[in-house]
């Protein structure tokens, strides 16, 4: 009997140690985009602090461009405030505002066209303040031209 009591002793206390481990490493919390190398905004973290790491979508190709993108939610945040934020955090960066399929879409990018960081709203009339419902990362093999950006911000692509 005293056997059992160690091993099980031994195993509480290695299930004990494991639990405490892994709380202490916790989710990831990004604090740039590890596509794009860019600043990424604090409200893509849960209130339940579950970590924010990209859903990495499909490549994908837009006109002759490779397109490669890294897609999160957005929580608890206001569209102008998010919107202010990456005014803020994107110096050098041109930005392209559309109001499509009853969202909000400001897109920021390059002005070689190889990154963009867009911030879509969540459902409402054009210019309220919605919540804000995502924000995607894109890096573009070649770069876009402006004409296209702005396009592609509105739906309605225009290629080369």
């Amino acid at each position: 009997m005293p056997t059992q009591t160690i091993h099980r002793g031994g195993l509480v206390a290695i299930l004990t140690f494991s639990f405490v481990f892994t709380a202490m490493a916790g989710p990831k919390l990004l604090t740039t985009d590890p596509l794009t190398g860019l600043p990424l905004h604090p409200a893509t973290d849960s209130r339940l602090h579950l970590g924010n790491e990209p859903t990495q979508l499909p490549e994908s190709q837009v006109c002759k461009s490779k397109m490669e993108v890294d897609f999160y939610p957005v929580y608890d945040s206001k569209l102008n405030a998010t919107v202010a934020w990456y005014d803020a955090h994107l110096p050098g960066f041109k930005k392209t505002h559309a109001y499509a399929a009853n969202r909000s879409q400001d897109t920021y990018y390059k002005t070689d066209g190889t990154i963009l960081v867009s911030v879509t709203g969540s459902a409402g009339k054009d210019g309220e303040n919605t919540d804000t419902y995502s924000v995607l990362y894109a890096r573009l093999q070649p770069g876009l031209p402006e004409k296209t950006i702005v396009s592609l911000n509105r739906q309605s692509v225009v290629c080369p």
